[in-house]
């Protein structure tokens, strides 16, 4: 790819319409990153001066031509849930085995050679096959249990091979096209198509392993607490956690959001996943979003470029 082209703040659109203390606040409760140092600074900023913050500091970078990039949504399911099995609660969300390789079983292995059973890596049982896959594209859930309790599990690790969209396979199929695509109808066409789910999930070879949270909310990769429609999934080769990004899309509203997680179906500079939330209508409002995109980093001024980014 070549050098994101640098813009005034005068011709980044949607900045005008920003709210600019809600921005500045949630930069500023972000911890332990790269540009830590502006961190730093923010805080110290009062809301008469929000705008000229970001203004002062940062300089926009735009990936692309208009609408180059893409976007989709994602969201932390909230499920039902057991501590032990039953007939009902049988599909597991595991802890990865101890000194697992960097590459390691398919999703097909794994399965279909029960290679996870029998070692105590199970953290917590669902009642639906197709909810346990979800989780691990989403990748992190909140459950609840008979007794009112309410406990979070994030990603932890992964055995080291690429995601493959069962979606994209659906199209590929002829089932449906890819405009008309969403996570819904992929979750309706498993239950009525139970005798061919585990062959199309398993056409995804990547398999996540998750840990117990214990943050008010769900975390992503750079250990942030992830805000609703704040925060993005983007690929940190590219884009470094913590960055804001302005994203328009071709019918959703330009923003700005926060580099806060990463995904592995997100790769390349000009694609984000959107945080929607929790639960299910948070679910919905993820599952719809799958739309041609711009994306415009707001880079801190003075801090190096990514080694990714050629010239």
């Amino acid at each position: 790819m070549t050098y994101p082209q640098p813009i005034g703040f005068s011709d980044l659109l949607g900045w005008d319409d920003e709210d600019y203390a809600e921005i500045l606040s949630i930069f500023q409760s972000q911890t332990d990153l790269a540009i830590s140092d502006l961190v730093t600074i923010a805080r110290k900023v009062n809301r008469s001066q929000d705008r000229a913050f970001f203004q002062s500091n940062f300089q926009p970078l735009r990936f692309g031509p208009a609408l180059s990039g893409h976007i989709t949504g994602y969201y932390e399911p909230v499920l039902p849930a057991r501590a032990t099995p039953d007939a009902e609660y049988r599909f597991p969300l595991y802890a990865a085995p101890k000194d697992m390789p960097e590459i390691w079983a398919t999703r097909a292995e794994i399965e279909t050679g029960n290679l996870l059973s029998g070692q105590g890596l199970e953290l917590v049982y669902l009642n639906s096959r197709i909810d346990q896959y979800f989780c691990h594209i989403q990748g992190s859930v909140a459950v609840t249990y008979p007794d009112g309790e309410t406990r979070r599990f994030g990603f932890s690790a992964k055995n080291g091979h690429p995601y493959r969209s069962i979606g994209a396979e659906l199209v590929a199929m002829g089932e449906i096209s890819a405009k008309e695509i969403t996570a819904d109808w992929v979750k309706d066409w498993l239950r009525h198509h139970p005798d061919k789910m585990d062959a199309l999930l398993q056409k995804n070879p990547s398999y996540i392993f998750f840990e117990p949270r214990h943050e008010n909310g769900a975390v992503g990769a750079a250990g942030q607490v992830l805000t609703a429609n704040r925060s993005i999934a983007i690929d940190p080769a590219y884009i470094p956690y913590g960055m804001p990004v302005m994203v328009a899309g071709e019918t959703r509203a330009a923003r700005i959001y926060f580099a806060q997680d990463c995904g592995s179906a997100i790769k390349g500079a000009q694609r984000a996943d959107i945080f929607c939330g929790s639960g299910d209508a948070a679910g919905r409002s993820a599952g719809a979003i799958n739309e041609p995109a711009s994306l415009t980093v707001l880079w801190p001024k003075g801090h190096d470029l990514p080694n990714g980014w050629a010239g």
